[in-house]
């Protein structure tokens, strides 16, 4: 697995193993997590064929898998998006319950099957605002809410980051960033040091 591939691995299993909060209603969730990735023009083939195999190994590996088992339920719910600028968004896979090792492989092999797509501009705001449309629309009960958001690049469209991660963090849900860098910056509003960015936005 590459080093991409594991950050992704990762960047899962710490949504799930995240939190204490415990679920209580019938039909609840321990998570609910929207995977956000970046289809910008500014991502070559390597790097979306990086992100999209980092999130089928994911939910293919022991340690998601295992880390769903551990939650109260034992069962999350995920959505896979992909996003581009403010007006390019798509939903690849749509909201899934997950319970045990055959639904996380299922998910995982939807995900793995769906074509690649390319979209202009950047707008993380954007994706962030869908994220949070996604979990209140979706009606789905969860002790904790999440939007895991990778790209390789800096908003470049839409309102501001800060404004949308202030509004959906005000709504109890949390955000987790991966930069993308497996290249240096290539041009116009290319960021060097992008995993700066990705925090203090």
């Amino acid at each position: 697995m590459r080093p991409g591939q594991i950050c992704s691995t990762l960047l899962v299993a710490y949504a799930l193993f995240t939190g204490t909060a415990r679920a209580q209603a019938e039909g609840e969730v321990d998570l609910a997590l929207v995977l956000a990735v970046d289809i910008s023009n500014s991502m070559d083939p390597e790097e979306q064929e990086l992100q999209r195999n980092g999130f089928v190994d994911a939910f293919r590996s022991s340690l998601v898998q295992d880390a769903i088992k551990a939650g109260s339920l034992g069962r999350i719910a995920v959505v896979y998006m992909e996003w581009a600028g403010s007006r390019r968004q798509t939903i690849v896979v749509p909201w899934t319950i997950i319970e045990g090792p055959e639904g996380a492989a299922g998910f995982a092999d939807r995900l793995a099957q769906a074509p690649i797509q390319h979209a202009p501009r950047t707008s993380i705001s954007g994706a962030i605002d869908l994220g949070v449309r996604l979990l209140s629309d979706s009606k789905i009960e969860a002790s904790r809410k999440t939007i895991d958001i990778s790209g390789d690049g800096a908003n470049n469209e839409g309102r501001s980051v800060t404004q949308a991660r202030d509004e959906a963090l005000a709504r109890g849900i949390t955000i987790n960033g991966l930069p993308i860098m497996l290249n240096r910056a290539r041009g116009y509003g290319d960021v060097e040091n992008l995993d700066a960015y990705y925090r203090t936005v």
